[in-house]
């Protein structure tokens, strides 16, 4: 007996322990799935991957029958509305996780929005528009959209109605925008397409002449974007809110004003010694002097220093040290190439005393090999050059097209070696100017993580608004319901668009810090990238949670959300006392996780439900937000190789 005892204790203890490992497998293709998820969250963010592919309208494919579309607008849209899928799905896996008895959320209500994502996605991957007619759709809007209704109805409005997060809706979009994309793509079969608004549109039509507008816009919008951007800034000075920003720690603006006074300062001394200092302006030149053209010289140099500073600074402090060192370094080697290319092509049988033939040659072989080493491999390398050493070959191609240029078709070979180092020198000059005004504090470092802390704070005071206004209206006869209704609808507009632009801000300063990430000196903490994706998730989370509350309050269900010293009144004053008395910065959770409204406190199961995920919700975000604030205080900003932490204020 003890012997069989302990032979189903082995078996016991054997199944326990394979169903633990299953259980950490499961949990960490979860942890990759998420992970994806928020880096094409991130990557998608705004559209950003249609940036890139702005000027990439099909402008060969079927000309005469219909104007190309300009198939950028279609990419953006697509990419943010896949942003936002990403978004939901992540919220849905985190919520699931959690032992929280929702029913919307354990239910198999998701398997149809999936079913058509996976359709979409083989659509995009095969270019084959006509696999999303096996589409069904919920939404009704969708069908005036290009959609296709889809059999069960009453099933499939059962689910529209079940749908907390608006799957099925956001999938829809994606099902009609990634037809129109594909069909801007491709031109052919667009005329007379069982799902094309212009089955008759000839090139002369309503429908040509918009098409062209479209393809216009991205090519007007280059033009004038600089100068609605400069006259947004040129009228910052007299609005009340810039000056406020300037007095907000948090708010990095004063760090960036003294990161453009720098700047400016730069450019100005060197405009000014170029023109009223002698000495600089005539005698910064390498040349003998009895050399004709050394006046010509050193009026070049002084202009090509201020080249060099300008295009050597950055947005952040390690952005300008390693863009400038990658300036160098092309600087040099592409003044090499050149001085090489001169020597070897030097011909006096033709007319500039160079052979074209020969020096055409030797630069599409540099350029090209400068090129390839640029070129990102996989996929990005249909996006944009690397953004860790990409500049390194730009300049080094650049520096050897002017020099050629100048001495083949201007100076001639007898000023070959004062040209280029000429050129080099004026280079280095202005590049060294750049990288120590960069490194004079104050700086603006793409490291620091102050600016992602910003957006996690919006959002803690963003919550903190939605808590406060729901407990102001603890009585139905309020008669502010209704504005606060409107401020809810607002907030939630706002919070995705302040935090969308201070995404894109800090995206673009860490990935401009972040180039050269084997260089010790000044290198970036990779934990800022994942946080960076961990709150770009947040912000559908946080605009999510006022846009649920004005739901609550304009049905039913509000009843029991305002009902004075009722249990979610309780709750929610427990949520506010928490968020006053320990702040952002608390590591404990002094109220309670998981909080669910018993079934028989209202008899619309769809209210109860929104009730339980808005107070799920607004905790599972301030537990995120102190994750959050906890992981950003231990990343410290790189300055000369040694990490210096300030995140304790």
């Amino acid at each position: 007996g003890e012997v069989n005892d302990g032979d189903d204790a082995n078996q016991n203890s054997h199944a326990n322990q394979e169903k633990e490992d299953d259980d950490n497998k499961h949990k960490e293709k979860l942890g990759q799935l998420q992970g994806k998820c928020i880096y094409h969250m991130n990557a998608l963010f705004d559209g950003t991957l249609a940036k890139y592919t702005i000027f990439e309208p099909r402008l060969l494919t079927n000309p005469c029958s219909h104007p190309p579309e300009c198939t950028a607008y279609y990419l953006a849209k697509l990419s943010m509305l896949v942003a936002r899928v990403s978004s939901a799905s992540v919220g849905i896996q985190l919520f699931t996780s959690r032992e929280f008895c929702y029913d919307n959320l354990s239910s198999g209500v998701y398997s149809n929005a999936a079913d058509n994502l996976e359709v979409c996605a083989k659509a995009l991957a095969t270019g084959n528009a006509g696999l999303l007619d096996d589409i069904s759709y919920v939404n009704s809007c969708s069908l005036s959209s290009g959609g296709i209704a889809g059999e069960g109805g009453e099933d499939q409005n059962s689910l529209k109605d079940e749908d907390a997060f608006e799957m099925h809706h956001r999938t829809e979009e994606i099902a009609v925008m990634s037809r129109k994309w594909l069909r801007a793509m491709s031109a052919t079969g667009r005329k007379g397409d069982a799902h094309s608004d212009d089955k008759d549109a000839g090139f002369c039509s309503k429908e040509s002449f918009a098409s062209m507008l479209q393809n216009l816009k991205p090519w007007i919008r280059v033009h004038i974007s600089h100068y609605i951007h400069l006259f947004q800034h040129l009228l910052a000075p007299f609005r009340k809110s810039t000056w406020q920003s300037l007095m907000d720690a948090e708010s990095y603006d004063f760090i960036k004003l003294i990161w453009c006074i720098k700047y400016s300062m730069g450019m100005v001394f060197l405009l000014v010694i170029s023109v009223y200092w002698p000495a600089y302006r005539t005698d910064f030149v390498l040349a003998a002097d009895d050399d004709p053209m050394k006046v010509v010289y050193a009026i070049q140099n002084g202009g090509w220093t201020m080249v060099a500073y300008c295009f050597a600074t950055t947005q952040t402090a390690e952005g300008t040290v390693k863009k400038g060192l990658l300036r160098m370094a092309g600087t040099v080697t592409g003044a090499f190439s050149a001085w090489l290319a001169l020597l070897a092509c030097e011909s006096s049988t033709f007319e500039l005393e160079y052979n074209p033939y020969a020096l055409v040659a030797w630069i599409t072989a540099t350029s090209f090999i400068a090129t390839f080493i640029a070129t990102e491999r996989g996929f990005g390398a249909r996006i944009a050059l690397s953004n860790s050493f990409g500049f390194g070959p730009i300049y080094f191609v650049v520096t050897q097209i002017l020099i050629v240029s100048y001495v083949s078709m201007i100076f001639g070979p007898e000023s070959r070696d004062e040209v280029i180092v000429n050129r080099m020198v004026a280079n280095l000059l202005g590049i060294v100017m750049a990288i120590v005004l960069a490194v004079i504090p104050p700086g603006n470092y793409g490291g620091d993580p102050g600016h992602t802390r910003k957006i996690n704070n919006f959002h803690w005071h963003s919550v903190q608004t939605v808590v406060e206004l729901l407990i102001s209206c603890d009585d139905v006869a309020d008669e502010l319901l209704a504005k606060n209704i409107q401020t809810l609808d607002s907030l939630s507009s706002k919070i995705l668009r302040k935090s969308a632009s201070m995404q894109e801000i800090t995206v673009d300063f860490e990935k401009d810090a972040a180039r050269l990430q084997k260089m010790t000196c000044f290198k970036v903490d990779p934990r800022i990238k994942m946080e960076i994706g961990k709150i770009t998730r947040d912000i559908y989370v946080a605009s999510f949670v006022p846009r649920l509350a004005a739901k609550i309050l304009k049905g039913e269900s509000r009843l029991l959300l305002l009902e004075k010293n009722g249990l979610v009144q309780q709750r929610l004053k427990e949520i506010r006392a928490d968020m006053a008395n320990d702040g952002i910065a608390a590591t404990s959770q002094t109220t309670k996780e998981n909080f669910h409204l018993p079934s028989s406190d209202l008899p619309d199961r769809e209210g109860r439900d929104d009730i339980d995920l808005l107070l799920l919700t607004i905790q599972w975000l301030i537990t995120e937000m102190r994750g959050h604030n906890e992981a950003l205080k231990v990343i410290g900003v790189n300055r000369c190789g040694v990490y210096q932490n300030f995140n304790s204020k």
